[in-house]
């Protein structure tokens, strides 16, 4: 990944417009509040680990830059507490679905997904094989 920061925006973008459809859900269906408030803890709880393992590529790309000690740990200790915390705290103080929490988790990861297809389909658009005239 060339722009990282750039790439994370988009995701923090999706994310944000993702969670303003659920609180539109959660005013139009409030019968359905438990599924949508556990959507948007979960999203939150995606977006934090979205911005938690940005930091720690950063961290061990500026750890390789500066020829420090060798550290490959990107935490998934840490992000998986945050998704645990998020389903404890769904569950125990708001009452909101298991299930909607859950789904919510992937959403940042989704869109980074679909992200890097995305930036994959135009770097492959903009470098042809026929670019230096081989293939005339």
């Amino acid at each position: 990944m060339d722009d990282l920061s750039g790439h994370l925006r988009t995701v923090m973008r999706i994310t944000f417009f993702f969670l303003s459809l659920c609180f539109i859900g959660w005013a139009l269906y409030p019968e359905q509040k438990p599924l949508f408030g556990g959507l948007v803890l979960g999203a939150a709880a995606s977006l934090v680990n979205a911005f938690h393992l940005s930091w720690k590529v950063q961290r061990i790309g500026a750890n390789a830059a500066a020829k420090g000690a060798k550290r490959n740990n990107l935490g998934f200790l840490t992000r998986a507490c945050i998704g645990l915390l998020a389903v404890v705290v769904a569950t125990r103080y708001f009452s909101f679905s298991v299930y909607g929490t859950v789904a919510g988790l992937f959403v940042a990861q989704l869109a980074t997904l679909i992200l890097g297809f995305r930036s994959k389909g135009r770097s492959a658009a903009r470098h042809s094989s026929d670019e230096r005239g081989e293939n005339n």
